[in-house]
């Protein structure tokens, strides 16, 4: 027991001298771009109520949720990442503040990996969220500012690559699965896992045609090109309007 108490559970660590002062060096440094985009700084809990978290959040599955019950019984989640929790606290300052809405903020999210692999469970993230505007110009603004903070990193060679979650949303409509296999179908695209998105779509009984559309995926990786990739193979009028909006 005594051993225990001197070291931290798998997945966490601590952060001290050199590289703490690095790490709060360059969260001050890329605050401040976010301050002069005029982005204001959000605070949210550590932990919400677990109906915060309950839909998929990206790739990360509900089961990787660290979870735990108050006095009265209710589920908790540490957070696994922060934007449900701004768009929660977002929804509730829609009445007292003037939209739209420039929030950002920094802080510690947790995932339980079911498989460590090396990874860390507690990580800092910080971001921004642009909340009441859909268009095009606030697209560019949030790329040009993360280019800028990549800048102000150190970095001078780097790619960004931009996705659109409502196209892989149209996609996983009409494949009509399970929300369980539509789950772990999430996480094997995430993690580029094409082989196994093929075998589970079989198994599935997924229709041909619906097949092929997903083994296209991994072709929609390049230039502006891709786009036109996307439109072809675009299965409803939904992911044509995600494409649009992307273009």
């Amino acid at each position: 027991m005594k051993q225990k108490i001197l070291h931290t559970p798998e997945g966490v660590r601590d952060i001290y001298k050199v590289e703490c002062r690095k790490k709060l060096a360059l969260q001050e440094k890329l605050h401040h771009v976010l301050h002069l985009y005029g982005y204001h700084d959000i605070q949210t809990p550590t932990f919400e109520y677990f109906d915060v978290f309950r839909k998929e959040i990206g790739s990360i599955s509900v089961k990787e949720l660290y979870k735990f019950f108050d006095r009265e019984g209710n589920i908790l989640s540490l957070r696994p990442d922060i934007t449900p929790s701004v768009a929660r606290a977002a929804s509730a300052l829609y009445e007292i503040e003037e939209l739209p809405l420039r929030l950002c903020y920094i802080g510690n999210t947790f995932i339980n990996y079911s498989s460590y692999q090396g990874r860390l469970r507690e990580n800092t993230q910080l971001g921004a969220e642009f909340i009441g505007l859909d268009s095009k110009d606030v697209d560019a603004e949030m790329l040009a500012m993360v280019v800028d903070c990549l800048r102000q990193s150190g970095l001078e060679n780097f790619q960004i690559s931009v996705g659109n979650v409502g196209f892989l949303n149209s996609l996983l409509k009409e494949a009509k699965l399970p929300p369980e296999c539509e789950e772990y179908l999430r996480e094997l695209i995430s993690n580029r896992n094409y082989y196994g998105v093929t075998e589970l779509l079989d198994e599935a009984g997924v229709r041909p045609e619906i097949k092929e559309l997903f083994g296209h995926l991994q072709e929609l990786v390049g230039g502006p090109e891709v786009l036109e990739k996307a439109m072809e193979i675009a299965p409803n009028e939904l992911s044509q309007a995600h494409h649009q909006a992307s273009a």
